[in-house]
């Protein structure tokens, strides 16, 4: 072989040596489009554009300063990010593990560490991005990782890693204990996106947040963000003191066009939760564990088309929860819910399977006739959750909470309730008040272990197409001293004097207690 021909292969090798660096850190876009799975009639996500990623654009924090044996990397790695020119490229976090997120560090006042457009931040397998202990991080309410000027102008931002040994650690075993013992418990998002569009997150795992672990928009001025391949752990919030987390909810979604898939996620709070302006949202293939399930609300304005569709849950308190909140100053949260579908979910050790309740943070009141007496005027906070599919919903065991519990609101009810093939076994009964078309249809089973399956049922219809909810009433406590010609409704009031003819036509769809015997109106 001569000296050209050597020099040749050399200079081949050469060409294609950003190729090799790109295939081994940056997969590209054209996977992501595959997966896409956009419902019919719904806009694609978009992805985030970005430029080739060759040597030329690459970063590593180590040759700005960064050092595993360093206390604090936050000015190194901010460094290697401000070096991303603006048709972009991308900061490795190689092996090892790297401190960052102190106070006297930040260069932001508003975010630990500032990302900009078209940059890529990629931890690599065994890396490890640690945020510093309680007390030396920020305590306001300061994002740990998001964008600059609060992601303004902003867009294309990919967080990635390769898999579950690429670690964001928040240390936040002291942040939760400070809570329990009222000290100061203010942390930001682990991860969040405010404003901007196209985001991208994937294969890596975060673990033990402060608080929130990702938060996508605020006020609807964040777009289309994808996430998959994302484990998040933290223990669950109901396992006692100093041992529980906190306020972590997993995903926080307040703004439209999102598409999570093939997480894994274990928290102390919602696994996933749309809040307002959260509209086109996808989630699927997903596993929750501990955590507050697969959650709408209690911020609720505007929210719209939310689907979760083949999620299993294993040990979480909540499975399906809808909510909607009262301000401090006693306003409504709500207004412009609809269109909610949770498809082919699977759950094992679920506390409460299914529940909405429209007075969230306050306290509905035990006699329903006292809140409807109580009825607020209407106004455009006040929630109109209409809309919701329970589709191939199956408990695996005895749930030990309320195998339904809907408290809608006096002035807007809940509307349209579809359990299409679901089976639901539960330690306690069906409770709904306020509850317009609550529909049981194709094979659907309610079931409970002991006492009543009807609980309560105040002023609401239901509609049972598939005997779902037939029960012997063993027995229920009247309101006042029972009476063959009284009518009771299975909270034990008086419904009905039929002192004068023994008819209960005209009576809401329900189940109800007359001279001793069941009767189904419908």
């Amino acid at each position: 072989m001569n000296k050209r021909m050597i020099r040749n292969i050399v200079l081949i090798v050469l060409m294609f040596v950003p190729y090799l660096s790109k295939a081994q850190t940056f997969t590209g876009m054209a996977a992501e489009q595959k997966a896409q799975n956009t419902p019919e009639g719904w806009t694609d996500v978009e992805l985030p554009q970005l430029p080739e990623i060759t040597s030329a654009n690459t970063f590593n924090i180590k040759d700005y300063g960064a050092s595993t044996s360093a206390e604090d990397n936050t000015k190194a790695i901010q460094k290697a990010l401000d070096a991303v020119p603006a048709n972009g490229g991308m900061v490795v976090i190689p092996a090892g593990t790297w401190m960052f997120g102190s106070k006297d560090q930040m260069t932001s006042q508003t975010e630990v560490l500032s990302i900009k457009s078209k940059t890529i931040l990629h931890l690599s397998a065994n890396a490890t991005l640690k945020l510093v202990e309680y007390g030396k991080a920020p305590n306001s309410k300061i994002v740990f990782i998001g964008c600059k000027n609060r992601g303004k102008g902003i867009t294309d931002i990919i967080i990635e890693g390769e898999g579950e040994t690429s670690v964001i650690d928040g240390q936040g075993a002291r942040w939760w204990l400070a809570k329990e013992n009222k000290e100061t418990f203010n942390p930001g998002a682990m991860i969040r996106f405010e404003q901007g569009k196209r985001f991208l997150l994937r294969n890596f795992k975060i673990q033990n947040t402060p608080g929130v672990n990702i938060t996508i928009s605020n006020g609807g001025k964040a777009s289309h963000a994808t996430i998959h391949d994302v484990t998040i752990s933290e223990p669950a919030s109901e396992i006692g003191k100093g041992k529980a987390s906190h306020n972590t909810d997993g995903v926080a979604i307040w703004g439209p066009y999102v598409n999570i898939y093939n997480c894994n996620i274990s928290n102390g709070d919602d696994n996933v939760v749309c809040d307002n302006d959260a509209q086109y949202i996808h989630v699927w293939d997903c596993y929750f564990g501990t955590g507050h399930g697969a959650s709408i609300g209690s911020y609720t304005h505007n929210i719209k088309h939310v689907w979760f569709d083949n999620i299993t849950m294993n040990g979480t308190t909540a499975g399906i929860r809808l909510k909607t909140g009262i301000n401090s100053d006693g306003t409504l949260r709500g207004g412009g819910e609809e269109d909610f579908r949770f498809t082919n979910f699977t759950m094992t050790k679920v506390k409460n399977p299914f529940s909405m309740d429209c007075f969230y943070d306050k306290k509905y009141n035990s006699d329903p006739l006292v809140d409807k007496e109580n009825a607020r005027a209407v106004d455009s906070t006040t929630p109109t959750y209409n809309g919701i599919l329970l589709q191939n919903v199956k408990t695996t065991d005895v749930c030990a909470g309320n195998a339904i519990f809907l408290i809608g609101r006096p002035e807007s009810h809940i509307r349209n309730i579809t359990l299409d093939n679901v089976q639901i076994s539960a330690k306690k009964g069906i409770d709904i008040r306020f509850v317009d078309n609550l529909i049981f249809k194709n094979n659907s089973k309610i079931t409970v272990s002991s006492g009543s399956l009807w609980l309560k049922d105040f002023d609401s219809s239901w509609d049972d197409q598939c005997n779902a909810v037939a029960t012997s009433i063993r027995n229920i406590t009247t309101a006042r001293k029972e009476a063959d010609h009284y009518v009771y409704d299975l909270g034990g009031r008086v419904v009905r004097n039929n002192s004068q003819t023994e008819d209960i036509k005209g009576l809401n769809k329900g189940i109800y207690v007359y001279n001793n015997k069941k009767y189904v109106a419908k």
